[in-house]
C-alpha cells in the first residue's frame, strides 16, 4: 500500500498512487545534437524508460527540444519528454511549449546563484524575494497551463538559495521549506500537474528530507506525487547500493511514484536497475506512524563464516585479520584487526585458530557448541533461540547472549522479563529481507519495554542472485541504520563460502548511509548534456589514483550545476569547467581553476598532499 497521491498527467504517462511506479532516465548527449539525443532517447525507451529527461541550459537548447520531440514522434515514439532547467527561467518558458514536463530547481529558478557565504536578510528583504519568486513562478505556471505541461519542483541538497540557507541552513528542513514555497504557489493558483523531488548524494539527508516533506504536505492538505532519487550516486556496485539504500527505504515505506537511479554510466543502464529495485520493494505506508530513531554507537558487522568447515589463515586473511610482528609472551602468536575486520564472527567450526583473534573480537557459535568454543576463545558467545534462551540463559557463559527472534509472537511476557534483567542480551532480528517485518519487531521490543536492547539485523535470503540480492538487502535494511535503530548487521548468503560477499555487502550498506567508513568514497553525477568532459573516464582515473585514501570522500562532477553545492559534504571536488579544463575544490571552496584535464589528477594529488591528507599506497 502506497501513500495516496493525486493524479498528474505527463503526456501519455499518468502518475498517482493508483498507477505503478514509473521509471525514467536522462540523456547525456549535447541537446543541440538532435540525432544523438533521439538515438539515446530510443535506447532508454527500449530499455523500459517511461520518461526521458533532457537538459536545456539556455534558450537555444530549449528551442531544440521541439526538433528532438518531433523526430521521436516521426519514429513512432510517444514517450513523454522532460526538460531540465537551472538558472534560466526564460529557457523554462520556452521548453514548456515543446515538452510534456519541465523540471525547475527552487534553489536557482528565481533566486540569485548561491554564494555559499553568510548573507544577512532582513524580514523585508526576505519577503521581497519571496514576492519576486511568486511573480516569476506564476508566470511560468501560466505557460505550463496553456500547453498542458507538467512541472517537477526538483530540490537538491547543496543547491539551496542563500535566502533559504540564511534561515534554515543546508539542512533537510531547508530543502522542505524551499519546496513548500513553490508548492503553495501551485496550490494558490490551482495548478495540479506537479511532481516533487528532494535529492542528495547523502542517503540519510535524502530520506530525512522526503519523510519530512510528506509530513508537512499532509499537514497542509497536499497530495502531490513524489519522484525519488539519490543524486550523484556514482557507478558500479557502490552506485547501485547507495541508490537502493535511499530509494528502497522510501519505497518500502510506501513513498514514491516515479524513480530515477542516477548512475555514472550509459543512461539506458539505469533502467534495469530501477526496475529491479521496484521488484524487490514491498510498499507499506503508515500515515500516522511516529518518527522513531535511536542513537546507538557506530553499528558493527557480523561476518558469517558458518559455511567454512575449518577456520585457517586463508579465512582470517579474507576477514582482514593479520599476524602481528611479534608473539605475545603470554598468549603466543596473535592477530590484529585491520580497518575492514568485522567486530563479530559467527562460526560453526571450532579450532585453535580462534585463540589468535584480537581480544576485542566476539565469536558467536550455536549454543550447542559453546562449551567447546570457550576452550579456544574466551569471548565465545552463544546464539540461542527464544525458547532455549528462556530455559538456559543462566547456564550460557560468554560476554554476550545472542537471542534470535523470527517473529513478534516469540516476544511474550516471560521472554521480555528475562531480557529486561539480562545485561548480556543482544537481540538478533532474523528474517528474509523484509523492511516492514523488521520494523514490526522493533515495535514489539518497544512495546515490551525494551527500547534500549542492542539489536542486530540478520538477513537470510532464500537464494543468492548477484544482481538482485544486494539491492534487495540494501533496500530492506538501510532505513534501520539511517534511523539509528540497529546496532549491527549480519548477512547470511546461501553458498557464500568464506563469507566475503556478505561481508562486503554489509560494509557497503553501512557506508552508503554514512554509518561507517571502510574505503574511499566517490560520488559522481550521472552526466547530462551540460557535462563538459567524459565523466565515466574521469571517474575511472580518479578512482584509480585515490581509491587507497579510505579516509576521504571525493566528488567528480560534470559541471558547475553539480558543484560546488550539490557535491555536499565531499572532502575534495573535481568539477568540469569546459574546454578540456577542470576546477578543483577543497570542500565547497574552489582552490584550483582551469586545470588542463590531462594534469587534473596529478593536481588533485598535490592538493591532497598540501592539506596533509595523502597516504602512500601499501
Amino acid at each position: 500500500m502506497r501513500r495516496h497521491t493525486g493524479t498528474v498527467h505527463i503526456g501519455t504517462l499518468t502518475l498517482s498512487s493508483e498507477e505503478p511506479v514509473a521509471v525514467q532516465s536522462m540523456l547525456n548527449t549535447n541537446t543541440l545534437d538532435t540525432e544523438a539525443c533521439v538515438e539515446q532517447a530510443i535506447r532508454i525507451i527500449q530499455a523500459g524508460g517511461q520518461l526521458v529527461r533532457i537538459t536545456a541550459q539556455g534558450v537555444k537548447e530549449a528551442e531544440n527540444l521541439k526538433n528532438i520531440r518531433e523526430r521521436l514522434r516521426e519514429k513512432g515514439y510517444t514517450t513523454p519528454l522532460s526538460a531540465d532547467i537551472h538558472f534560466n527561467p526564460e529557457a523554462a518558458m520556452v521548453a514548456a511549449r515543446y515538452v510534456e514536463k519541465v523540471r525547475i530547481n527552487p534553489g536557482n529558478f528565481a533566486d540569485k546563484r548561491a554564494v555559499f557565504r553568510r548573507v544577512e536578510y532582513t524580514e523585508g528583504a526576505y519577503a521581497e524575494e519571496l514576492q519576486q519568486l511568486r511573480e516569476k513562478f506564476t508566470a511560468f505556471l501560466d505557460v505550463c497551463r496553456e500547453h498542458r505541461t507538467a512541472v517537477r519542483i526538483g530540490t537538491n541538497h547543496g543547491s539551496l538559495s542563500d535566502r533559504i540557507l540564511n534561515r534554515y541552513g543546508n539542512t533537510p528542513e531547508g530543502m522542505v521549506e524551499a519546496t513548500l514555497e513553490y508548492l503553495r504557489i501551485c496550490r494558490d493558483t490551482g495548478f495540479r500537474d506537479v511532481v516533487i523531488s528532494l535529492k542528495s548524494s547523502n542517503c540519510r539527508i535524502m530520506v530525512t528530507a522526503v519523510r519530512l516533506l510528506v509530513r508537512e504536505m499532509e499537514r497542509e492538505g497536499m497530495d502531490y506525487p513524489l519522484h525519488l532519487g539519490v543524486t550523484e550516486a556514482g557507478e558500479g556496485e557502490d552506485g547501485r547500493i547507495r541508490s537502493a539504500a535511499g530509494i528502497g527505504c522510501l519505497l518500502n515505506e510506501g513513498i514514491g511514484d516515479t524513480i530515477r537511479v542516477s548512475l555514472t554510466e550509459a543512461p539506458e543502464r539505469e533502467i534495469p536497475v530501477a526496475r529491479l529495485l521496484l521488484d524487490v520493494c514491498v510498499p507499506h505506508y503508515e500515515q500516522h506512524r511516529a518518527a522513531v530513531s535511536g542513537t546507538p554507537a557506530r553499528p558493527f558487522v557480523v561476518a558469517d563464516v558458518s559455511a567454512e568447515a575449518a577456520i585457517d589463515e586463508k579465512v582470517t586473511g579474507v576477514l582482514d585479520f593479520r599476524e602481528k610482528g611479534e608473539a605475545d609472551p603470554a598468549l603466543g602468536l596473535r592477530l590484529f584487526a585491520g580497518r575492514k575486520a568485522p567486530e563479530v564472527i559467527y562460526t560453526e567450526a571450532l579450532g585453535p585458530e580462534w585463540t589468535k583473534l584480537p581480544e576485542e573480537t566476539i565469536v558467536v557459535v550455536p549454543y550447542a557448541n559453546l562449551d567447546v568454543a570457550g576452550i579456544y576463545n574466551r569471548n565465545a558467545s552463544p546464539l540461542m533461540t527464544a525458547a532455549t534462551y528462556k530455559k538456559e540463559h543462566r547456564a550460557a557463559s560468554g560476554p554476550y547472549r545472542f537471542v534470535e527472534l523470527d517473529h513478534a509472537g516469540e516476544l511474550d511476557a516471560e521472554l521480555a522479563a528475562v531480557l529486561q534483567q539480562d545485561k548480556k542480551a543482544v537481540a538478533v532480528l532474523s528474517s528474509v529481507p523484509d523492511y516492514t517485518h523488521y520494523r514490526s519487531l522493533f515495535d514489539a521490543l518497544r512495546t515490551a519495554g525494551l527500547p534500549d536492547l542492542p539489536v542486530i539485523i540478520r538477513v537470510k535470503p532464500e537464494r543468492f542472485d548477484p544482481e538482485r540480492t544486494p539491492l534487495e538487502i540494501a533496500a530492506h535494511t538501510a532505513g534501520l541504520f539511517i534511523d539509528g535503530l540497529a546496532a549491527g548487521l549480519w548477512i547470511t548468503l546461501p553458498g557464500a563460502g568464506n563469507g566475503l560477499p556478505a561481508l562486503e555487502l554489509s560494509r557497503n550498506i553501512l557506508q552508503s548511509v554514512g554509518a561507517r567508513r571502510y574505503k574511499a568514497e566517490f560520488v559522481s553525477c550521472p552526466s547530462c548534456g551540460r557535462t563538459l568532459y567524459n565523466l565515466e573516464e574521469a571517474v575511472g582515473r580518479v578512482k584509480s589514483a585515490f581509491a587507497h585514501l579510505d579516509q576521504l570522500k571525493i566528488a567528480v562532477m560534470g559541471c558547475v550545476v553539480n558543484g560546488p553545492g550539490e557535491m555536499g559534504d565531499a572532502d575534495y571536488g573535481y568539477v568540469g569547467a569546459g574546454n578540456g579544463k577542470v576546477n578543483l575544490y577543497k570542500g565547497q571552496q574552489m582552490v584550483r581553476t582551469a586545470v588542463p584535464e590531462s594534469e587534473a589528477v596529478a593536481a588533485l594529488e598535490q592538493l591532497i598532499r598540501e592539506n596533509g591528507e595523502w597516504v602512500e599506497r601499501v
